[in-house]
């Protein structure tokens, strides 16, 4: 049974955000006002950073707070009484398709998370992204960083076709979802609305990749969504 306070908490965080966050972002400003703020301005997949970046200086300005705690290279995004990690999430790929699962965070650091501070919860804004069908996104984003990525290098080297950018995102809905312990997460892997990502993967260089938790957030139990708001 959750406490009162965890659901007075994801109502302020959710009904702030809805006030506070603008409900459609331009990818080449969002990508400026990053820059600007010299906060991982350079990354592909913007809209999550964007959104990390926006979400904690909301949250940080109005509730208070800090970042949360560390495990390892993980750092949980945003602790006010609870630990919060802050999400932006597609419905739908390039091609039309649902894009789930949601991925989550680095399994251990996910499990220390939740043993050391009654749970952990996850602040997602869902919507619909826009895409760079003519490629025009990437030669202005690839001009601004002026350099070409070790990623791109390494993408190019083994002759693998460039992921399609994303080029605006609108806001459907903000969630709040909570796992309170290791028995929330051992029953998601075994009902199949929690999945491993990464597990068994290997980097370029051969070296395992961690694995992470993600969320299908599709068959998700209504008791894991804690608040929610519609913009």
């Amino acid at each position: 049974m959750y406490p009162d306070s965890l659901f007075e908490e994801a109502e302020d965080i959710t009904s702030i955000l809805l006030e506070k966050l603008p409900k459609h972002v331009d990818g080449k400003d969002a990508i400026l006002e990053l820059k600007e703020a010299d906060y991982q301005w350079r990354q592909m997949e913007w809209i999550g950073w964007y959104y990390e970046y926006k979400i904690f200086s909301v949250l940080s300005q109005t509730l208070g707070g800090a970042l949360g705690p560390a495990y390892g290279n993980t750092t949980f995004d945003y602790r006010r009484h609870l630990v919060w990690d802050l999400k932006a999430h597609p419905k739908h790929t390039s091609k039309g398709t649902p894009n789930e699962p949601m991925i989550l965070n680095d399994q251990e650091a996910v499990e220390a998370c939740v043993a050391e501070n009654g749970g952990v919860g996850f602040i997602v804004v869902k919507g619909e992204a826009q895409f760079d069908n003519s490629g025009e996104f990437k030669i202005w984003h690839d001009i601004l960083k002026g350099r070409t990525s070790t990623y791109e290098h390494e993408r190019i080297r083994r002759g693998a076709t460039s992921r399609m950018r994303k080029v605006a995102f609108d806001i459907d809905s903000i969630d709040a979802y909570f796992i309170e312990d290791q028995s929330v997460l051992d029953r998601g892997i075994e009902e199949g609305w929690l999945k491993f990502f990464q597990k068994g993967m290997r980097n370029a260089n051969g070296s395992p990749r961690r694995a992470k938790y993600a969320l299908r957030t599709d068959k998700a139990p209504h008791s894991l969504k804690v608040a929610s708001v519609r913009c």
